[in-house]
């Protein structure tokens, strides 16, 4: 199958990317010229904008948010980095909000809930499972910050989708998603919590950066 993959993209006359570094990826990985692969980054739905603030909060009472939250969205696997978002959340000392994480379970995801326990934040960290995809812009809205951590992304449509909602961003200054952050987010280096809690304080102690 990868001998066919790679067969097939050298024999396309054009090789569609969804961002500068998968271009480059692609470029390495099968040695197409650069110039036979265009970038073309995705849209966001007109689902994702900012919301009534009153219909935000008759959502987030319904799903027994009461609380101010962090935000990851995506599945339960090791590339998303998230036992390093875990450990950040726990040097919020002045942070009396809960970390909510929406997605599946994928693989690997042991050490994620055996973090939760070791550091004793059972009653802090939400684990919400799947979500229907109208229920998310009202996650995203709601939400004081989102955090995507991953250590490889082809995009990072988490980070343009809660954007579009007008919630603050962090992400990791690896992969793609620095393209996708630009000037309006954080960056952090994925292998420190520590840098990606000083990101987070600097949004949660600051109300007019919040959504």
């Amino acid at each position: 199958l990868e001998t066919m993959t790679r067969r097939s993209v050298k024999a396309a006359d054009a090789v569609v990317s969804i961002s500068k570094d998968g271009k480059r990826d692609i470029h390495e990985q099968f040695n197409i010229p650069l110039e036979r692969i265009e970038v073309v980054t995705p849209g966001v739905g007109d689902a994702y904008c900012v919301m009534d603030e009153d219909i935000v909060q008759r959502f987030l009472q319904e799903q027994g948010q009461t609380k101010q939250y962090i935000l990851h969205l995506g599945t339960l696997q090791p590339r998303k980095n998230i036992p390093t978002i875990i450990d950040a959340f726990s040097q919020l000392s002045d942070f009396d909000g809960d970390l909510v994480f929406i997605g599946g379970k994928g693989w690997m995801y042991d050490e994620i809930f055996g973090k939760v326990r070791d550091l004793g934040l059972e009653d802090r960290v939400r684990f919400v499972g799947y979500a229907p995809d109208e229920e998310i812009p009202l996650w995203y809205n709601g939400a004081s910050v989102l955090v995507l951590a991953s250590v490889y992304e082809g995009f990072g449509m988490p980070i343009a989708e809660a954007m579009a909602c007008g919630t603050p961003v962090i992400g990791s200054n690896v992969s793609s998603i620095p393209e996708v952050v630009g000037d309006a987010g954080y960056l952090f280096n994925p292998l420190s919590s520590e840098e990606l809690a000083e990101c987070l304080k600097k949004i949660l102690n600051n109300p007019t950066q919040q959504a």
